[in-house]
C-alpha cells in the first residue's frame, strides 16, 4: 500500500505532503482544484513518459517520492534479482525530471532503469481510468481474468500456464527456425546441384597424394628409357666389372689397404684411410642400386598412352579449376566435400525441426487441456458473482455470461477464446460486450470485475478515477459500497464527484485550489468528521450549505 507521496515542482503544486491509510480513501474537489495532477504525479512514479511542461519552476528540478508497505507481496525475489535493497515497510520510489529533459528513477536511493520502476510498480498500483473499462472489450484481458480466477482455485493452474507460455516461445522459436531452413535450403538446392557435379567429377578421377609427381616421374623414364638404362648399366659395370683394367671398387680396396698400413703412424693417414673406407661402401651401394634400377627399367611395363591421358586428365582439371597445383586440386575436393555434406545436412535439419514441433504442439495440446478444464469449473462463479453485483449496482435485468470456445490453433495463452456476452435488458440476447454496453455500464462491469479480483487475489493499491460516472443516487451509494468491500483485501483510493459514494469512505481528502503571491497551488486536506459532513453537505447542495445539505449528509456518513 502507499504510505506516503510526496510531490515537489509538478504543475501547480509547489510542495505537496500527501499521508495515506488503509482501506478505502476519497478524494473529492472542485473541477480543476487539481486531484487528476496529483493521479500523473502517481503516473510518473509507475514510470510513465515525462512531459518536462509539468515542471512548475524550470529552474529546479521536480521529484515525486512514494513510500510502500510491501510486505505482503512477496517482492523479495524481484530486489534479490535487481540487486536493489529491501525494504518490506518503508520502500521508497522517486522520479526526478529537469527541464532539460533528464529523468532520473531510483527503488530505495538506487538508480534504476524506467523499465525496472514500471515493473515494480505493476505490483504496486493498479490505476483505473475510464478508458481502462475499454479493456473488457479485448479477448486478452478477458482470458486473463478467467485464468487470475482459476489459479486461486486450482494451485497448479498458474504452473500449467507458465509451462504452457514456456512451450509456446519454444514452438514459435522452432517455426521461425524452420522458416528460415527452409528457405535456406531453397536458395542453396542449385548450389548443393553445382557442387555436387564438381566433387563427382574430382572423384570420378580418384586423385592420389603424389601421384602427377610420380606420373611425371614414369613419363620422363619411358620418353628417355634407352639413355637411363645405358647410364646405369655403365655405372655398375665401371664400378664392379670392368674388365679392361682393374675395376674402381678394386683398385680402391687397394689403396685402402696401402692406407691401412700407414695409418697407425700418423693421425692424418687414418683421417684419410676412413674417409677412403666411407667413400668405398657408398660406390659399392650406388654399384648395387644402379643394378637394382636398371633392372626394374628393363622389366617394368609402362603404357606411355595411358599415363599421358592420366596426366592430361589432371591437367585440365587444375586448369579448369583454376589451381596453381595439384596439392591445391586435392585440398579442393576436400573443400568441395565439406560444402556438399553441409547442404546435404539440409534436410536431415528439416526432419530434426520439425520432429521437434510436434513433440512441442503435442506437449501444448495437453497443457491446453487441462487449462480449458479448470478455465470451465470457474466459469460459473465469475458469472454468479457479476450478475449479483450489477444487480446491486443498478442494472436490475442484467445477464452476463462468458463464452469459452476452443480453436483449433494454438494462442499464447492456450486454446481457448473468451467473450464477454451481456445484455442489460430483460428479453434480449446476450451479446458482445463491445456491442451492447454503454460507457456507464462498462464502468460498472470493471468495477464488478475489480471486486472479484479483490475477492480471490492479493491486487495491489488501486486507485479509481471518477468510476461513479454515469450514475447517481442509490446506485451510487451502492458503487460506495462496493468500494468499501473491496477495501478490506486492499487499499482502495478513489476520486469521485458524489456524496454517496464519499460518504462510504473511511479516509476523506479535500483537494482545493488556491491563489498565493499571484501564483495557483493544491493544496491536499486529510478531513475530520465534521469537515467530511461540511465538504458531503457542499456536494450535495453547492456552495451555499442548507441545514437540509447538513441532515443529508449526516444521513450518508451514518448509512
Amino acid at each position: 500500500m502507499i504510505k506516503q507521496l510526496s510531490i515537489k515542482n509538478y504543475a501547480i503544486i509547489d510542495h505537496l505532503e500527501i499521508e495515506l491509510d488503509k482501506g478505502f480513501s476519497v478524494i473529492t474537489g472542485e473541477t480543476g482544484s487539481g486531484k487528476s495532477i496529483i493521479l500523473g504525479a502517481l503516473q510518473l512514479i509507475m514510470g510513465n513518459r515525462a512531459d518536462i511542461n509539468v515542471i512548475r519552476d524550470k529552474t529546479n528540478k521536480c521529484i515525486i517520492e512514494a513510500v510502500f508497505d510491501i510486505d505482503c507481496y512477496r517482492l523479495e525475489s524481484f530486489f534479490e534479482s535487481q540487486d536493489l535493497d529491501y525494504d518490506a515497510h518503508n520502500t521508497l520510489i522517486r522520479r526526478e525530471l529537469q527541464a532539460n529533459g533528464k529523468s532520473r528513477a531510483f527503488i530505495n536511493d538506487s538508480p534504476v532503469r524506467l523499465e525496472i520502476l514500471k515493473e515494480l510498480c505493476s505490483y504496486l498500483i493498479d490505476i483505473h481510468s475510464q478508458q481502462q473499462s475499454y479493456l473488457l472489450n479485448e479477448m486478452h484481458f478477458q482470458l486473463k481474468l478467467i485464468d487470475a480466477i482459476a489459479s486461486k482455485g486450482f494451485d497448479n493452474h498458474q504452473n500449467i500456464l507458465s509451462e504452457y507460455q514456456a512451450s509456446y516461445k519454444g514452438l514459435s522459436k522452432l517455426q521461425k527456425e524452420l522458416q528460415q531452413v527452409l528457405e535456406q535450403g531453397e536458395s542453396s538446392k542449385n548450389q548443393l546441384d553445382y557442387y555436387s557435379f564438381l566433387l563427382e567429377e574430382i572423384e570420378a578421377a580418384n586423385l592420389k597424394a603424389g601421384e602427377k609427381e610420380e606420373l611425371d616421374a614414369q613419363f620422363q623414364r619411358i620418353e628417355n628409357r634407352e639413355q637411363v638404362l645405358s647410364a646405369l648399366q655403365r655405372v655398375s659395370y665401371t664400378l664392379e666389372n670392368n674388365h679392361q683394367s682393374d675395376p674402381i671398387n678394386s683398385q680402391l680396396s687397394t689403396i685402402v689397404q696401402d692406407l691401412q698400413k700407414i695409418a697407425g703412424i700418423d693421425s692424418n693417414y687414418q683421417q684419410l684411410n676412413d674417409r677412403l673406407q666411407s667413400l668405398l661402401i657408398e660406390l659399392k651401394e650406388i654399384s648395387k642400386d644402379s643394378e637394382i634400377l636398371a633392372e626394374q627399367l628393363e622389366v617394368q611395363e609402362l603404357n606411355p598412352e595411358q599415363i599421358s591421358e592420366r596426366l592430361d586428365l589432371i591437367n585440365n582439371l587444375e586448369q579448369k579449376h583454376r589451381v596453381i597445383d595439384f596439392n591445391e586440386l586435392l585440398e579442393l575436393e576436400i573443400d568441395l566435400k565439406q560444402k556438399v555434406s553441409s547442404l546435404s545436412n539440409v534436410e536431415k535439419k528439416i526432419a530434426e525441426i520439425e520432429s521437434a514441433i510436434n513433440n512441442e504442439q503435442s506437449l501444448l495440446s495437453n497443457l491446453a487441456d487441462k487449462l480449458r478444464t479448470n478455465r470451465k469449473f470457474v466459469l460459473k462463479e465469475i458469472e454468479d458473482f457479476i450478475i449479483d453485483k450489477l444487480l446491486g449496482l443498478g442494472i436490475k435485468n442484467a445477464q452476463f455470461k462468458i463464452d469459452l470456445k476452443y480453436l483449433d490453433r494454438f494462442n499464447k495463452d492456450g486454446k481457448d477464446q473468451a467473450k464477454f456476452l451481456f445484455t442489460a435488458n430483460k428479453g434480449m440476447k446476450l451479446q458482445e460486450l463491445s456491442k451492447v454496453a454503454s460507457g456507464g455500464e462498462n464502468s460498472r462491469l470493471m468495477l464488478c470485475i475489480k471486486a472479484l479480483l479483490a475477492k480471490h487475489l492479493n491486487l495491489p493499491t488501486i486507485i479509481f478515477d471518477e468510476i461513479d460516472t454515469g450514475v447517481s443516487g442509490e446506485v451510487a451509494g451502492k458503487v460506495g459500497k462496493t468500494l468499501y468491500e473491496m477495501s478490506s483485501q486492499m487499499q482502495v483510493i478513489a476520486i469521485s464527484h458524489l456524496p454517496q459514494v464519499a460518504a462510504q469512505a473511511s479516509h476523506h481528502f479535500r483537494v482545493l485550489k488556491e491563489d498565493s503571491q499571484g501564483f495557483s497551488q493544491t493544496r491536499f486536506l486529510k478531513l475530520e468528521q465534521e469537515q467530511r459532513i461540511e465538504e458531503l453537505a457542499k456536494m450535495l447542495s453547492g456552495e451555499r450549505i442548507s441545514e437540509a445539505a447538513i441532515e443529508n449528509a449526516k444521513s450518508l456518513m451514518a448509512g
